[in-house]
């Protein structure tokens, strides 16, 4: 970029416009499950999307009072009027998971996949949840596929740890947890939405070929600088609850090893995460401390 002094205006404003996008839906898609029914506009005709979002807002509905029959039936009207609506049959599978109707769920997920692919890693993702229910293996394995798939994997690392949580397998746990972590930064996120984009522009040539150069530019500081003023400022780095549970849940772990010094080095990061006193990792501070005097 230091080459082409004289484009750097434009690129930032290509930038920033097309970020504040991208940074919507991935936050959406990542940490509130996201939708994509506003962009199903262009797949059928007007009324019968319309008539389709309907009938899936009613069963989201159902969902939240636990009405899972209810649910079952507007997902599947929803299906009916518009059958690429991929967010209705992800959300169909759950309500079926919902009922113990795993298989059945795991059939909707599989049919999901031939209707958006760019939703390939959170359909995964959801599929992983299924198997948990009745297939450790087929579970492990649908993580796996999702971390592969996932264009900024941070939370993929952190349901494959959960899951081996409870499994009991505290070292596999806390190598996907650790994983997870060095994916908390700018430069991580700022890449991951490049290749998100790539992935759903994948039919527009042109902005697609504009996105591959920032990928193999790389997250340079001064693009870090102008990305976190204009995007995050910071904010995205801090006050991270989740962030601060998996920190605590590393330092457990070293704190049941019996590696003391460790075990403070992620308290206390999970304490800069998350400085409240619900945070676990200020009583664990306190057992490290206790240990110490002894």
């Amino acid at each position: 970029m230091n080459k082409k002094n004289d484009k750097i205006p434009t690129e930032s404003v290509i930038i920033t416009v097309f970020l504040f996008f991208i940074i919507c839906i991935i936050l959406c898609i990542i940490f509130l499950g996201g939708t994509k029914s506003g962009l199903l506009a262009g797949r059928t005709e007007a009324g019968r999307v319309s008539e389709a979002n309907s009938y899936f807002d009613f069963a989201t509905q159902f969902i939240k009072v636990k009405r899972f029959p209810e649910a079952i039936s507007n997902f599947k009207k929803a299906i009916k009027m518009d059958p690429d609506f991929c967010e209705a049959y992800t959300n169909l599978a759950v309500a079926y998971a919902k009922t113990g109707e795993n298989q059945k769920a795991v059939r909707v997920l599989k049919k999901a996949l031939t209707k958006d692919p760019d939703e390939d890693y959170l359909i995964y993702l959801n599929l992983a949840q299924v198997y948990r229910r009745f297939d450790n293996e087929k579970a492990e394995q649908a993580y796996k596929i999702a971390i592969e798939l996932h264009p900024f994997p941070k939370y993929a690392y952190f349901n494959l740890g959960d899951f081996y949580w409870k499994l009991e397998n505290y070292d596999k746990a806390t190598e996907s947890f650790k994983k997870g972590l060095v994916l908390h930064n700018l430069k991580s996120y700022y890449i991951g939405s490049i290749k998100r984009g790539i992935k759903i522009y994948s039919e527009s040539p042109e902005l697609v070929r504009f996105l591959k150069k920032l990928k193999e530019a790389g997250a340079t500081d001064e693009v870090m600088q102008k990305y976190d003023k204009i995007v995050f400022n910071n904010y995205y780095l801090k006050n991270n609850k989740k962030i601060a549970e998996k920190y605590d849940q590393v330092g457990y772990y070293y704190l049941q090893k019996g590696k003391s010094n460790k075990a403070s080095d992620y308290f206390e990061k999970s304490i800069q995460f998350w400085n409240s006193k619900r945070n676990r990792a200020y009583e664990h501070l306190k057992r490290v401390d206790n240990t110490s005097n002894l």
